[in-house]
């Protein structure tokens, strides 16, 4: 009995054993994943990370910025020179900067962080010491690289990429800066805590990545094929990063809402300029055609320039009219017509309607006439953050003491800013302008 009950462990022991058969089909079933797509992305990603890390982001942040060109924005023609722009910081700050902090500066920084991502649950919720260090990276992370580093660079690039400055980008981040931050924690907080706790070193960046890409298809079905929302450039350009603001606004709720009741995107719009000389009946006649051709003037604005009538008009039509109507105008007698396409429901970043106004003056200007007077007037303007509204500007003969007459330059303007400026430091500049070029210049700031 004893040599029977012996015989029989010996051949569990040797049921257990793993035959030459099975492990030849066990490597074939290895090979087999690791040559599907998902399995080479994956042993890709393993053997090469930094590079994996940097392409990924890279081709993620093209797609998100193409993504949002089309459905968010509704551009006509995609900016490629913005779209590489974007693929650029997404290669060199997204894969190289954030992998350089999240795996080899984390990981000198958090030696076990990479045991603890690997070990299972059940041990990752008894291992208090390495919930901390998990914690103490998303602080890290969350409230000192973003803050101080990933913020500051985004905004600069974006700047860089509308033509401005990048230190421009940093006074712009420097006035979002609360609201960034909280929209940033709201949504990366708890996926950075995923990341730091399940992902194993080489797929940290791709999940910040792949996070941020399914955020921006949500925001773009969800803004795409709505009229209730107003698109935003600049809150659209902030999906590129895989942080940015990362929120919707809702433009009912803000000053600017009505003007998406106003402008239809499934209209065309232009903006006219006409130039003719003045006659009685020129409006008339202008108008006329418009309306007859099915257009809807939204916007005018008209007036004489040296002897000039100048109509600039924004018309909405449906696009069988619009061909028609331009058409019809190339033929008007006596006028030049000069056509624009536009989007108005887009907003434009150098004027934020939807802020709230900080300050709000009347420009006047009088003087003798000379070269360089609205150049140094629009200079110490922009010196002093303050945005020009609107100018006008008209040429007078003007009779002085002594009864000479002389050219005289009358200018009238209002100015505005969001963001808190320096009055005094604006009062200076303008009275420097008005000593060196031998006029009157008065700021009249409106109550608030």
């Amino acid at each position: 009995s004893e040599r029977v009950g012996r015989g029989r462990e010996i051949g569990a022991e040797a049921a257990r054993q793993p035959t030459a058969a099975s492990l030849r089909g066990c490597a074939v079933v290895r090979r087999r994943k690791e040559t599907m797509p998902l399995g080479v992305l994956a042993r890709v990603a393993r053997t090469h990370p930094f590079k994996f890390g940097c392409v990924f982001s890279c081709a993620k942040t093209s797609f998100s910025d193409w993504l949002v060109q089309t459905a968010v924005e509704r551009r006509e023609r995609v900016d490629w020179r913005r779209n590489g722009t974007f693929a650029l910081f997404g290669l060199v700050y997204l894969g190289g900067v954030q992998y350089t902090l999240y795996v080899p500066i984390f990981s000198r920084l958090f030696p076990a962080a990479e045991a603890f991502a690997a070990a299972p649950v059940a041990a990752k919720l008894a291992d208090f010491a390495g919930q901390r260090r998990m914690l103490a990276q998303v602080v890290l992370d969350q409230f000192v690289h973003h803050p101080l580093a990933y913020f500051p660079c985004f905004y600069a690039i974006k700047e860089l990429v509308n033509g401005g400055s990048p230190m421009d980008g940093v006074r712009k981040y420097q006035k979002n800066m609360s609201e960034d931050l909280v929209a940033l924690w709201k949504i990366w907080v708890p996926s950075t805590i995923i990341n730091f706790t399940f992902m194993p070193m080489y797929l940290r960046i791709p999940w910040v990545a792949t996070t941020s890409l399914v955020w921006t298809c949500i925001l773009s079905a969800m803004r795409g094929g709505s009229d209730t929302f107003e698109t935003d450039p600049e809150v659209a350009e902030e999906f590129f990063g895989n942080q940015g603001r990362a929120r919707l606004r809702m433009k009912l709720t803000h000053p600017a809402a009505e003007r998406t009741s106003l402008y239809n995107s499934a209209d065309e719009h232009v903006l006219l300029t006409v130039t003719g000389h003045d006659r009685v009946g020129y409006i008339n006649e202008l108008t006329a055609e418009v309306v007859t051709c099915g257009g809807d003037i939204l916007d005018a604005r008209m007036y004489k320039l040296g002897g000039v009538f100048v109509a600039n008009m924004l018309v909405a039509a449906k696009p069988d009219s619009m061909t028609k109507m331009l058409k019809s105008l190339s033929d008007l007698e006596g006028m030049q017509v000069n056509v624009q396409k536009t989007q108005p429901w887009l907003e434009s970043d150098a004027s934020p309607e939807e802020a709230e106004l900080h300050f709000n003056a009347t420009l006047h200007v009088a003087g003798p006439d000379k070269e360089g007077i609205i150049e140094r007037l629009s200079a110490a303007c922009k010196e002093s953050r303050v945005d020009i509204g609107q100018l006008s500007c008209a040429l007078e003969w003007h009779r002085s003491a002594d009864g000479v007459f002389q050219k005289w330059c009358a200018i009238k303007g209002s100015v505005r800013a969001y963001e808190d400026i320096d009055e005094g430091a604006l009062r200076r500049r303008l009275t420097a302008v008005e000593k060196d070029m031998d006029l009157t210049v008065r700021l009249s700031v409106a109550e608030s």
